[in-house]
């Protein structure tokens, strides 16, 4: 009896690190997706995000200039033990979100076209020009359009101003809002949890 209780102890903690792993590993891969899809002019907002977990783990960008720089955790798997005791403390399933990601960035709302500005704040550069896109990934996404931006307006919206202007984006109108609402978060945590616990249940 003993040694079966010890089994499914055992078991206990394995699923426990196998749900707080693949957690960890579906944040680290959303920022990864949250970088790709999103605009790059200096890089600052791409290494602008954070993951912050249950036990106040975090790890964060630099928030400087240039190309992303993936976010990973320093340390390995949780420990079975301490799995355990956090899934029991946060009520952790395998549908609940224990990682939670932002970013700091002083221009995040602009960034996903949360917010409309005045046309003079925006960048006007090609993206051959040193007033252009500073990262590879600005430059591979530059999408200049003739016309100017209209008065007031988001990133994202260029066009409809002065027709004998330019405006640019690097990453579509409302990508942010395609990106959360579209199911692309929930199932990238749930392709992690299903691969972790299958490997957990291996064992």
């Amino acid at each position: 009896m003993a040694k079966g209780f010890g089994i499914g102890k055992q078991l206990d903690r394995d699923v426990s690190s196998a749900l707080l792993t693949g957690a960890i590993k579906a944040a680290e891969r959303t920022v990864d997706e949250l970088q790709e899809e999103g605009p790059s002019w200096t890089g600052r907002f791409s290494n602008s995000w954070q993951i912050k977990g249950p036990q106040g783990q975090q790890v964060k960008g630099d928030g400087g200039p240039g190309d992303a720089r993936p976010l990973r955790f320093r340390e390995g798997p949780f420990t079975g033990p301490q799995a355990a005791a956090t899934l029991l403390r946060t009520k952790v399933t395998t549908d609940k979100v224990v990682f939670t990601i932002s970013n700091f960035s002083d221009h995040a709302a602009e960034a996903i076209d949360a917010v409309e500005h005045d046309k003079a704040y925006y960048p006007r550069g090609w993206a051959i020009s040193p007033d252009g896109p500073q990262t590879s990934q600005g430059q591979a996404n530059f999408d200049p359009v003739n016309g100017g931006r209209k008065d007031s307006s988001r990133r994202g919206d260029t066009g409809g101003g002065d027709p004998k202007s330019i405006s640019s984006r690097t990453a579509p109108l409302d990508w942010f809002a395609t990106f959360a609402e579209g199911g692309r978060l929930d199932k990238a945590i749930k392709i992690e949890m299903d691969k972790a616990l299958a490997k957990a249940f291996r064992k």
